[in-house]
């Protein structure tokens, strides 16, 4: 061979042919132009100009210094958007379980058309407003603030104070109570819990010489103390309440100043939670658990309050 469309012809019957016998996978490598001259008899100049042609059409990916490569099937046309491939992921998964394309996509529309109303159990104003933002910016919910104190028992949450919501979710502060009044309500209930790179950003931060933290309510500090209590960071911080913020000469501008999502609320900053850029504050485990009740409430697939145990 001495042509360059023939080289490529025969690169292209040979690069098919093994693909669609499983016997290459996308991403492995091609031979090199010099071993095509060499097995082909053909010049150098002419390999590449094919490999070229195929990379072109898709079939093959040229890395300058590396090598050729097996493209992936359809991404000739520019990189595929993070979306993109979920969407093809999520799509793929339902065929890999015998679901049609449309039953996938009406089993997503249900799931997410609804707004379940979630009871959201807390004991200070700075985590109510946390956990509630959270709740329906990032898992599309109405939530439902209920306050609850250490003194508060089940008993003293009567099924008919959660008629009106679909499911229950609280912090590990109040799982116990949230636990036995959804329990007696027939709601079910999530328990949330951090995000570890919330964890490791905080950490981050409260690793500096001195940080000021900003809240609302007083029970907020009394939480916050209990928990930095097993950490080296609680005699570096400085809790100053919303309503003292006057007496102080304070730059809220610095990267050593911490406010709740409920203070920078009622001073009407930019609404995150305590550290910029905000990172996910629920972890994987608990939205993997708020989703599953959320698609139960929606599909009526034993929406039940779990049994307990």
């Amino acid at each position: 061979m001495t042509d360059a469309g023939e080289v490529e012809q025969w690169l292209r019957r040979r690069v098919l042919g093994l693909l669609h016998a499983g016997r290459l996978k996308p991403g492995e490598r091609l031979p090199s132009i010099r071993q095509v001259a060499g097995s082909t008899g053909a010049d150098h100049r002419a390999v590449a100009d094919a490999y070229r042609v195929l990379e072109r059409d898709g079939l093959v990916s040229i890395r300058p210094g590396s090598g050729v490569y097996l493209a992936h099937p359809g991404q000739s046309g520019g990189a595929v958007s993070e979306s993109i491939r979920w969407m093809a992921g999520l799509l793929l998964d339902g065929w890999e379980r015998g679901l049609p394309r449309a039953e996938v996509g009406e089993l997503v529309r249900r799931s997410t058309a609804a707004r379940p109303r979630c009871a959201c159990l807390e004991s200070n104003d700075d985590h109510m407003v946390a956990v509630c933002a959270e709740l329906e910016g990032d898992f599309g919910v109405e939530p439902v603030p209920l306050r609850v104190d250490p003194t508060t028992a089940a008993r003293d949450i009567p099924p008919a104070k959660l008629a009106g919501v679909d499911l229950v979710v609280t912090t590990v502060f109040h799982a116990d109570l949230a636990r036995a009044a959804a329990l007696r309500a027939g709601k079910p209930f999530v328990v949330l819990t951090l995000h570890p790179d919330f964890s490791t950003e905080v950490d981050r931060v409260l690793q500096g010489p001195s940080v000021t933290v900003v809240y609302v309510d007083p029970r907020y500090e009394d939480r916050a103390r209990l928990f930095l209590a097993v950490t080296p960071y609680l005699d570096r911080i400085r809790f100053v309440p919303l309503d003292r913020l006057g007496d102080l000469p304070l730059d809220l501008a610095r990267p050593d100043v911490l406010l709740t999502r409920a203070a920078r609320r009622q001073l009407g900053m930019d609404d995150f939670h305590l550290v910029p850029p905000p990172p996910p504050v629920v972890s994987s485990e608990s939205a993997r658990e708020l989703f599953g009740a959320i698609v139960r409430l929606a599909l009526g697939d034993g929406a039940g309050a779990p049994e307990a145990g």
